[in-house]
């Protein structure tokens, strides 16, 4: 953003989101001067993406810079909080990138008077340098205390291209167990359906059988996920979404005696269509007892 102030940023740590979060700030014009990276991994990373970190400590990251980005795994957060909180004071920025975590996590850094923000980059991190453009547009999930902090947050979020949603910080739970279950759940059931079609293509599913099934699923998981996001229930579609038992009931058998593991998932996934959709015959056929059954 033109005009805003540069800040020296440290980056704890070096793993995929960290290093997108910033490599972003750094195309934006802050310096990301240090960086903590504990795996051979990491360090390789930051070597190729934040060349000007200085790879440290996180107490010695975190005495040096304006702004530091937490982003270590969530169970480990709330120790590196406790970690840093005697290197901190007023006129820091500590914004963590955990999406089950609330603002609160952030106390012991706030009472030394930092300014605390929570911002969860609501995108999938692979690791790559793909990771850094895909911010560009993404939502950030938001928990602040203050406006002084939601403005900062807006403001920072800004210059990656993204945009800020307020989170309540009682809501950071139910907020992360959908995005967990949008994203992650989608993510397996995709990788099962690919191997399942690669077996239909090709005897031992191939590395060219998994591209042709990829090929093939591409554009209609692209237009489901649409249609889904804009539509709701309404777009659903398949034998449990028209009640065609005798379907689902096949589509079962011939998992099963492929891909034994996703049964159980297109079980459940079919019954829950089932439910939206008002399917009885199908609900018969997976055992359950339809809604308002006598």
């Amino acid at each position: 953003m033109p005009g805003a102030p540069r800040l020296t940023v440290a980056v704890i740590s070096a793993g995929a989101v960290g290093t997108a979060v910033g490599e972003a700030l750094a195309r934006a014009g802050h310096a990301v001067t240090a960086a903590v990276a504990r795996s051979d991994a990491s360090r390789a990373r930051a070597a190729l993406r934040l060349p000007q970190a200085r790879l440290t400590d996180a107490e010695s990251a975190a005495r040096d810079a304006e702004l530091i980005i937490l982003a270590v795994p969530d169970p480990e957060l709330p120790g590196v909080v406790e970690q840093i909180a005697p290197h901190v004071g007023p006129g820091r920025i500590i914004v963590h990138v955990a999406g089950s975590r609330g603002r609160a996590v952030l106390d012991p850094v706030a009472l030394t008077g930092a300014l605390t923000i929570a911002a969860h980059p609501a995108m999938t991190f692979a690791g790559s340098a793909e990771d850094t453009d895909r911010l560009t547009g993404c939502p950030w999930g938001v928990t602040v205390g203050d406006e002084l902090s939601r403005t900062v947050a807006e403001l920072l979020i800004s210059e990656l291209g993204g945009r800020a949603i307020p989170i309540p910080e009682a809501s950071r739970p139910l907020y992360h167990a959908a995005m967990a279950h949008g994203s992650n759940h989608l993510g397996a059931v995709v990788a099962d359906a690919v191997e399942l079609l690669a077996g239909a293509i090709g005897e031992g599913a191939d590395a060219t059988a998994r591209d042709q099934a990829a090929a093939l699923l591409g554009p209609l998981l692209e237009a489901s996920l649409d249609n889904a996001l804009k539509w709701g229930p309404r777009a659903l579609t398949g034998p449990a979404a028209r009640d065609d038992a005798g379907t689902v009931a096949k589509h079962l058998e011939v998992i099963g005696g492929e891909l034994p593991h996703a049964a159980p998932a297109y079980r459940a996934l079919s019954r829950r269509i089932a439910e939206m959709k008002g399917s009885t015959g199908v609900l018969r056929e997976l055992g359950d007892r339809p809604h308002g059954a006598d």
